[in-house]
């Protein structure tokens, strides 16, 4: 056994080796970050490959769930959203005007996304999209851009159409909306965002259409600890204003 005073000089050496061991053992089971992704643009295709005819007007209404699934120890949620729809027909093939989702998040925040979208239609079964988007959520601000395709079919004189799509969305977490400056590091991961969605439309009437909608895609960020699953699935109603339908 040690002597009394060789000890009382051993003490503060393996003091210091227990504390740098505890400070080692805490940072390897730090928690990754594990925050909801920032948001991406509006991802619901709703409809099928027409776009509004010159002087029409598309309007819809919607409702919808998704998800934010990766891998433990995250687990992320999602939430539910009420969707908006406004497009305007500029040509005989192309669109403009806005989508804009209101979320309510499994964590109990609330929030709004919106984006700018172009539609261009090259065929009649098939449509190509763009749009830019930018949203203040309960975790951050981001701003986002997509682009799609979208086949289908669109036979007016048919109860039902069908149509399938595939979007590829991207979003950048910021400080300040339209990350207009701002220094901090306190932002949601910025993520890629790919989802194929399958989705049918509905003839109520000459001018009113039932949609809905599922899709499954990924999550990929560099801020994330690994990669995931994006869920989505909505239901709602087109409006068709105007003279010519498609």
């Amino acid at each position: 056994m040690l002597p009394v005073a060789h000890q009382a000089r051993m003490a503060p050496v393996l003091m210091l080796v227990a504390i740098s061991l505890c400070r080692a053992w805490g940072q390897t089971q730090a928690s990754p970050n594990c925050k909801l992704i920032a948001s991406p643009p509006p991802l619901a295709t709703f409809g099928g490959p027409a776009t509004a005819a010159p002087g029409n007007t598309e309007l819809g209404v919607g409702v919808g769930v998704y998800g934010e699934l990766v891998a433990s120890p995250c687990d992320h949620g999602g939430g539910t959203d009420w969707f908006a729809r406004w497009r305007r027909g500029v040509s005989n093939r192309i669109d403009l005007g806005f989508d804009v989702v209101a979320d309510n998040q499994s964590d109990g925040s609330f929030g709004a996304t919106s984006k700018v979208a172009m539609r261009y239609q090259v065929n009649q079964g098939f449509r190509l999209e763009g749009g830019l988007g930018a949203a203040d959520e309960g975790d951050g601000r981001s701003v986002s851009a997509d682009l799609a395709t979208v086949i289908g079919t669109n036979n007016l004189s048919e109860s039902w159409n069908y149509y399938t799509s595939f979007r590829l969305a991207g979003s950048h977490g910021c400080v300040n909306l339209f990350c207009a400056g701002g220094t901090g590091t306190d932002h949601a991961p910025g993520a890629l965002v790919p989802l194929g969605v399958i989705g049918s439309t509905g003839r109520v009437s000459d001018n009113t259409h039932f949609v809905m909608e599922a899709g499954l895609g990924g999550i990929f960020s560099r801020e994330h600890p690994s990669s995931g699953v994006y869920l989505h699935l909505s239901f709602g109603v087109l409006f068709d204003v105007g003279r010519d339908r498609r």
